[in-house]
């Protein structure tokens, strides 16, 4: 008879965070049994540390399952990733398909494959998760004995050449984590099979003609939006005043 396997999983988020994804996220938790611990830290890398080595220092646990607070999945999609790193053994992490918030490129990096342009990668799939060289932790299956000989700290944001984070060459605590990963002699692969959602924020507006608009929320920007502003107070026999305004929006 096999034996069962054990499973946690674990999520940092934000002060902020959306009810409806949570419930989403919960509910497909639930299905499979798999217990939630939550770190309301402000320090991502910190706290994903912190909970990873407790999982580790509690013991009987095999696999931990990374979710970030805006992700959108299915209890069936989180099987098969479960099913792929229990059933493969060359596969010690595995995680599904996620758009990138804000850009349309898919998060983490996959060696080979041909470049369409500078954002796209052609690449065979014959239904079977793909090595990669970094990936995310939206929805992320990990082997625990696998991650204990990875050298610490296993998040450590590294700034540009110029000590800022603007820069290309700056590597995020996530990537880092992979970096190391790959160092320890480990292996994340992705699976096109498991395509994640990734929640986004939007502005709704009226535009310069008063027509309803939905505009995404920037990505580290102050953007200034130049609209008008309907001035009730001031409406005459012939109609609505509009009146030039500025609004900026700080954007994370």
């Amino acid at each position: 008879m096999e034996s069962l396997i054990k499973i946690a999983a674990l999520m940092t988020a934000p002060r902020y965070e959306n009810t409806y994804a949570r419930n989403i996220i919960e509910r497909a938790l639930k299905d499979l049994g798999v217990p939630l611990t939550i770190s309301g830290g402000v320090f991502y890398g910190q706290c994903m540390q912190k909970m990873l080595e407790k999982l580790i220092e509690h013991g009987g646990i095999d696999y931990a399952v990374t979710v970030d607070f805006d992700s959108l999945f299915s209890a069936r999609q989180l099987q098969r990733l479960i099913n792929w790193i229990h059933s493969t053994p060359e596969i010690d992490a595995i995680t599904g398909m996620q758009v990138k918030r804000g850009k349309p490129i898919m998060l983490g990096t996959v060696p080979g494959g041909t470049m369409i342009d500078a954002d796209t990668k052609q690449i065979q799939w014959d239904g079977k998760p793909i090595l990669a060289t970094t990936a995310h932790f939206g929805l992320t299956v990990i082997d625990l004995k696998k991650l204990e000989r990875v050298a610490k700290p296993w998040f450590h944001a590294i700034p540009d050449s110029n000590g800022s984070w603007e820069g290309e060459d700056k590597i995020d605590d996530d990537v880092a984590f992979w970096l190391k990963w790959k160092d320890a002699g480990n292996s994340i692969y992705i699976d096109p099979g498991v395509r994640l959602g990734h929640l986004e924020e939007m502005v709704a507006i009226h535009d310069e003609n008063a027509v309803p608009t939905h505009i995404p929320f920037g990505m580290g920007e102050v953007r200034l939006c130049t609209c008008s502003l309907l001035n009730l107070g001031n409406a005459s026999k012939s109609g609505i005043f509009l009146q030039p305004c500025k609004m900026a929006f700080a954007t994370y």
